[in-house]
């Protein structure tokens, strides 16, 4: 009876300890993959890029526009022309390394995207502060690399960051194009539809209203790896035209 006993509590502690388990190998999976991805972008220090950027907003007619990127880590980014500067900075130069210090990842599932097996990843903020604070990421394991990224709904709307990359000077696998979708969450059909010809000073001010929905293409070309950029180029500087 002792033995059947003693038997009978140990098959009960495996029993509660196995979920606990199983989550802890789950996580373990998600960070390593995370790891995973940022070796790839671990020799990029800094680097240049031409972009052109197309958009595809809602009651906004744009011309196709062209600048200068640079970025160096942990997350500078600065561009040739006052513009871009609301350009996403979630996908615009994603490091991946921010993501695994920011966030705690679990794995949500296995999914296709063009016909290629991904993996899903939950991250979830470490902080609460962490904006936004959720964090939708699908991982190819065959490039390890990001094909896309999705905010859970946040400030009215949802944001989608597609990714497609191509091998760059140096054999660094970085970002060829992203697709930034803009999708509102609860849109009002009585809202009067205008169209409007954006003046260049306030272009990106209208595409980060809340009431805009449609996408922004942008285009990654003549990159320039590690040139040893300035931490001086991201400093802010005064705009000479509001100068008094």
């Amino acid at each position: 009876m002792r033995m059947r006993r003693l038997l009978f509590m140990t098959v009960l502690v495996v029993s509660a300890l196995l979920p606990a388990a199983g989550q802890k190998t789950q996580s373990d999976a998600a960070v390593a993959m995370m790891k995973n991805v940022e070796k790839g972008f671990d020799g990029v220090r800094d680097f240049t890029a031409t972009i052109e950027v197309s958009v595809d907003m809602e009651r906004i007619r744009m011309p196709r526009m062209n600048a200068t990127m640079y970025f160096k880590k942990p997350d500078k980014v600065h561009f040739s022309s006052s513009n871009f500067a609301m350009l996403p900075r979630e996908g615009i130069a994603l490091n991946p390394s921010l993501l695994r210090e920011r966030y705690t990842p679990r794995i949500a599932g296995e999914e296709e995207i063009d016909g290629r097996k991904v993996q899903k990843l939950d991250l979830t903020g470490k902080e609460a502060s962490v904006r936004p604070n959720r964090l939708l990421v699908w991982i190819d394991p065959a490039t390890w690399t990001i094909s896309r990224v999705e905010t859970v709904p946040y400030q009215g709307r949802n944001l989608r960051l597609e990714f497609t990359y191509a091998v760059q000077p140096g054999g660094f696998v970085l970002a060829s194009m992203m697709k930034a979708t803009f999708e509102i969450a609860a849109r009002d059909s009585s809202q009067k539809r205008l169209d409007l010809d954006v003046g260049a000073p306030t272009q990106f001010e209208e595409i980060q209203r809340p009431s805009r929905s449609g996408s922004i293409t942008v285009k990654y070309l003549e990159y320039k790896v590690n040139v040893g950029l300035s931490d001086d180029m991201f400093e802010k500087r005064e705009d000479p035209s509001k100068a008094k």
